[in-house]
């Protein structure tokens, strides 16, 4: 196959889904990995599974490449950490690249991993709609592509095999009754989201936005972003401190930022007063709501990629696997800490 360079023409996209024509149906989601027996397969066979056909294997050894958008927060390197773990256990071999938050950067390495002839690729972006050209070649070299912890494409004819990830709109949701249930109805709140243009973000502001505006007593006073991380939730939260006397709540769309928004709310000396409810259920955040204190509650986002390893390789065995498997994301707080606490996680 002619290797097409989408790299050039990444940044144009950002604005609009490119219409990509698929040639199957979506499966029912699912609420775990497949375990389904085995498929008939043989070296150069293929399947279709998901939107498109795909090359398989019967036996042999099985190469994956890992496309991480990111490795500067911690929970895309435990991501990567665990991909590492779960494919020294499955026996596979794994490649991973560092999109370094760059788009074209993301594509030029999706376009090595095929160049590579990797049996299957995961994909893990935060590039939302731009990231689409290189799913397109991915399914054009005929390779399984799993899609994990990113945004799931919104049109049918984007060509993917499986896509793994909490509901990221149901976590936004979930977040929102915790908060009016804790305020009576009734506060202000704050609002930090992630990267304005990544899918994740929008997908929890889907759900945390409307919901939280179905109590009408509940103000948003500040909404802003915070790019995911922690300096920069400190500096936006150290402004809105200033402009704000009455805050009950700060809902960061992630731990990181709550742990930039409660390090600014400590320097005020305001942490009596305002509570932080966060998400990803990173171990620090976890570690806060068991000591007590002013973070109080995180919405759990799988960071495990074990599932989509797993789903890769059963794909290029030629087993069914399904479209889409959501993973689970209990609310935790002080009532269930011990269930979910765990001192040896790496996230």
């Amino acid at each position: 196959m002619k290797k097409k360079s989408l790299s050039m023409i990444a940044a144009g996209v950002l604005a609009f889904a490119l219409v990509i024509t698929g040639c199957g149906k979506s499966n029912n989601d699912s609420k775990a990995s497949s375990s389904a027996p085995a498929a008939s397969a043989s070296a150069g066979a293929s399947a279709q599974t998901g939107s498109y056909e795909y090359k398989t294997k019967k036996d042999g050894k099985i190469t994956i490449g890992f496309s991480q958008a990111v490795m500067n927060h911690p929970f895309r390197i435990a991501m990567v950490e665990s991909a590492k773990k779960a494919a020294a256990d499955l026996g596979v071999e794994l490649i991973v690249t560092d999109g370094q938050g760059d788009v074209n950067k993301e594509i030029s390495n999706i376009e090595s991993l095929i160049a590579r002839n990797v049996d299957a690729i995961v994909v893990s972006s935060l590039s939302g709609k731009a990231i689409y050209p290189a799913y397109k070649q991915v399914a054009e070299a005929k390779i399984p592509l799993i899609i994990a912890a990113s945004g799931v494409p919104d049109d049918e004819s984007i060509p993917y095999v499986s896509y793994v990830a909490t509901d990221e709109v149901s976590m936004g949701q979930q977040a929102a009754q915790y908060i009016a249930k804790l305020l009576n109805n009734k506060g202000n709140i704050v609002v930090l989201d992630g990267v304005p243009e990544s899918t994740n973000s929008e997908l929890r502001r889907k759900g945390f936005m409307p919901e939280i505006e179905k109590f009408s007593d509940i103000k948003v006073v500040a909404h802003q972003s915070a790019d995911w991380l922690r300096l920069p939730a400190m500096q936006v939260m150290t402004n809105i401190l200033q402009a704000n006397d009455k805050i009950d709540v700060v809902f960061a769309q992630n731990d990181e930022m709550g742990f930039g928004a409660l390090e600014a709310i400590k320097k005020a000396g305001r942490e009596k007063e305002i509570k932080v409810v966060g998400m990803d259920a990173q171990k620090e955040a976890l570690e806060m709501i068991k000591n007590g204190g002013s973070y109080i509650m995180s919405v759990k986002n799988e960071w495990s990629t074990e599932t989509a390893l797993r789903l890769a390789i059963d794909a290029v065995r030629g087993k069914p696997i399904d479209k889409r498997v959501l993973l689970d994301s209990p609310v935790i707080d002080k009532s269930n800490i011990d269930k979910y606490y765990d001192p040896n996680s790496v996230f």
